[in-house]
């Protein structure tokens, strides 16, 4: 492990509309967001791991699950709200910019990364000093050349070129950020005011460990999940 330090900002607001308590349901008897709070105290690359909420039945199950709380302000708390925002309200308020040498944010909306995902990606970020930003990805299910857009009645190609070769197998791999780590540098992210960069570097990951609920349905698929290979382990 190097010598690098790291603050872990778990961002998980009371309200959701699609899922209502989402953060805090019980997946395979353990809250949501205990997943991602597990992940980063295991992972050993954290100096801190901050959940930020306003609501108080998160702020006790993240102390019970060992992460420390911030009280985020009323403002921060609604639902456009963005996870960079609350991050950076944080880091300013609290004047840890000199603190800290990176920043992570692990969203409590993805369960099945594991504290190696989180441990391989801060250490590939810390090796080197060109790139400021990493994410984790996940290879796109179906070739993005065939998307389509509707207009009415109809869809028509994006890219037409893209249908010249139509077996999947011949594309290209795509991949796409899976909300389930994000790294910087401090100095990165001060400067860009977000995780992302016109170059970036990932971290890979399955689909099954890059698994992020936003809908009932994907929880319900989750659950199937956690008891197949959570168990198993």
């Amino acid at each position: 492990m190097n010598n690098k330090s790291c603050i872990c900002i778990i961002p998980a607001r009371g309200g959701s509309k699609r899922i209502p308590r989402k953060n805090i349901l019980p997946l395979n008897g353990k809250p949501l967001m205990a997943y991602s709070i597990d992940a980063a105290l295991e992972s050993g690359v954290f100096e801190k791991v901050v959940v930020s909420t306003e609501d108080k039945e998160i702020m006790q199950i993240a102390e019970k699950h060992g992460a420390e709380i911030d009280v985020r302000p009323e403002e921060m708390a609604g639902d456009r709200v963005t996870k960079v925002q609350v991050i950076n309200e944080y880091i300013s308020r609290n004047k840890i910019e000199k603190e800290y040498d990176y920043v992570a944010a692990l969203l409590p909306t993805c369960p099945f990364r594991t504290s190696e995902d989180v441990r391989e990606a801060f250490e590939k970020l810390t090796s080197q000093d060109q790139h400021h930003f990493l994410i984790g990805v996940t290879e796109y299910e179906f070739p993005i050349e065939f998307a389509l857009e509707a207009e009415g009645e109809i869809v028509k190609m994006l890219d037409p070129s893209g249908y010249e070769v139509t077996r999947s197998q011949n594309k290209e791999k795509r991949y796409h950020p899976n909300g389930a780590i994000y790294m910087a540098s401090m100095k990165g992210f001060l400067e860009k005011k977000t995780f992302f960069n016109r170059q970036m570097m990932h971290h890979i990951m399955p689909a099954i460990r890059s698994y992020d609920i936003d809908y009932p349905y994907q929880f319900e698929i989750a659950e199937i999940i956690a008891k197949k290979i959570l168990n198993e382990q």
